[in-house]
């Protein structure tokens, strides 16, 4: 259950979208995880939801970043955004192919 005024859980589908295409498009090894959680976000000015995405790995230290929009609402740009906050440059072409297949 959430924080906040909203119990609506993102779809498991979409969740296993996003954790699929970063893990294709970053070529990560499978001793990696990436962690997707909507929260409620309680900062002022902040959406009601937001979207925290991690990468977990191993002999490194953690990488996150927020969304500020409902997992369901994320897309092909937000995942280019958290690429490039975690320091990855893909290309857009690349991003966009595995999340429209899955």
């Amino acid at each position: 259950m959430l924080i906040g005024n909203s119990s609506k859980k993102p779809s498991l589908k979409m969740v296993r979208r996003i954790k699929h295409t970063l893990r294709e498009a970053l070529d990560l090894s499978e001793d990696t995880m990436i962690t997707v959680t909507q929260l409620a976000c309680l900062e002022e000015d902040c959406a009601p939801l937001e979207t925290v995405i991690g990468l977990l790995r191993p002999k490194a230290p953690q990488l996150q970043h927020k969304l500020h929009k409902p997992t369901d609402d994320v897309d092909v740009d937000d995942l280019i955004q958290v690429c490039e906050a975690w320091g990855y440059h893909i290309q857009d072409i690349l991003i966009d192919s595995v999340f429209k297949e899955n």
